[in-house]
């Protein structure tokens, strides 16, 4: 009951903050939600990135400048196939919320699902338990609604937050470390469930450099996410 209380109290604190202060991310620009990006190439590979936090796009104006972009370009040379990745994404986005959007049909000739999230239930130490169910239970009716898809679920990564007390910076890295043992534990325990050990230098929101940093971190994500694409199929 205290952990929920506690969330609860800083959830509130954190949407005042990103409201008032002037060094919060909401005034960052991101991209509107459009068509997928794509690199052409043979024998497509269709991919959803679904999430928060980095996924959203801060500081660029469209998709082929944010993750999905970038993740499609580094995946294109990876594997030399044409990549198609659509982007579902907002800053608050929960995987019990991604739930109810990610349905059969939004699903339907997915090769692969790439989620992250848990960046601002770090900020606001959502409890653990909660949240690694809430993971599961999404991941699980990915597994169901598109049963050709590989899922990849992505570490989570907390901001610096360094205009915080250090122990709040403590904090939040203490849940985002705990919410990515789950994450683990998820993947060992799935077919088809992947674990991205995506771990970059943490930084402070608004020293996001734009096109740069997604570049950096679509080359750090993409190749586990090619190696399982690139393995030939298996016969059952």
């Amino acid at each position: 009951m205290f952990a929920t209380l506690g969330h609860i109290a800083m959830k509130s604190f954190m949407l005042v903050w990103l409201y008032v202060s002037p060094h919060s991310w909401r005034g960052l620009p991101t991209p509107e939600a459009g068509p997928p990006v794509f690199v052409d190439g043979p024998h497509v590979h269709r991919i959803l990135l679904c999430g928060s936090g980095v996924v959203v796009g801060y500081g660029v104006s469209s998709q082929e400048l944010a993750l999905g972009g970038s993740l499609a370009r580094s995946l294109a040379a990876l594997t030399g196939r044409g990549i198609e990745v659509t982007t579902i994404a907002s800053p608050r986005l929960t995987a019990k919320a991604a739930k109810s959007q990610l349905t059969a049909r939004v699903l339907d000739s997915m090769d692969a699902v790439i989620l992250s999230f848990g960046t601002f239930e770090s900020l606001t130490f959502a409890p653990t338990r909660a949240w690694g169910l809430d993971l599961t239970d999404l991941v699980d009716a990915l597994l169901a609604d598109a049963p050709n898809a590989q899922i990849f679920v992505m570490s989570c990564n907390a901001p610096k937050m360094s205009r915080f007390i250090a122990a709040y910076q403590r904090n939040v890295f203490r849940f985002a470390a705990t919410y990515n043992t789950q994450i683990r534990i998820l993947a060992q325990h799935r077919d088809r469930v992947h674990h991205v050990d995506f771990a970059p230098e943490p930084e402070d929101p608004e020293a996001i450099e734009g096109r740069q940093s997604y570049r950096a971190w679509a080359d750090a994500i993409a190749p586990d996410v090619a190696k399982v694409l690139s393995r030939p199929p298996t016969d059952d």
